[in-house]
């Protein structure tokens, strides 16, 4: 095995117990669900937003998507308001006891993260910072060719 196969087998199992021990020990501790916790997190960051672009940041299905959204209009959490641009879109925004939910969601996930940088020696915190500041520019490149494809 190469020392490439070995940094992504390395990485993928870091992200995967990460994702694992946020849902486990931070995420939605009010007793949300998941995919709520995603949508108030993507409302906190961006609001009002299309629910069409809300499904393709998530990359989940339309229906579960659309029953989150429902449930947390129910809570008081979520506005939903027919787009001036297109009444065919919904827009949604946060209420103020969403954008209060969401940040306090948002505070026991940064401070999960915290708990786990406490693990990492001080020498080795600035090169993982910039790593991460790497992969996330990768991630977020609007060029797609940039993109490494799973073959289907």
């Amino acid at each position: 095995m190469s020392t490439n196969e070995n940094t992504a087998q390395l990485f993928r199992a870091v992200v995967r117990l990460f994702v694992r021990d946020q849902r486990e020990n931070a995420g939605c501790m009010d007793g949300g669900q998941t995919v709520r916790c995603h949508i108030l997190n993507e409302l906190l960051r961006e609001t009002p937003l299309p629910q069409q672009a809300l499904v393709n940041r998530l990359g989940l299905d339309k229906a579960w998507i659309s029953r989150a959204v429902d449930g947390l209009c129910m809570e008081g959490c979520l506005s939903k308001e027919p787009s001036q641009r297109d009444r065919r879109s919904v827009m949604l925004s946060l209420t103020a006891k969403g954008k209060a939910r969401a940040a306090s969601l948002n505070l026991q996930l940064n401070q999960h993260v915290e708990g786990l940088l406490a693990d990492v020696p001080p020498a080795q915190r600035a090169a993982l910072r910039n790593a991460l500041q790497t992969l996330h520019a990768a991630l977020s490149a609007p060029d797609e060719r940039s993109r490494v494809k799973c073959q289907k």
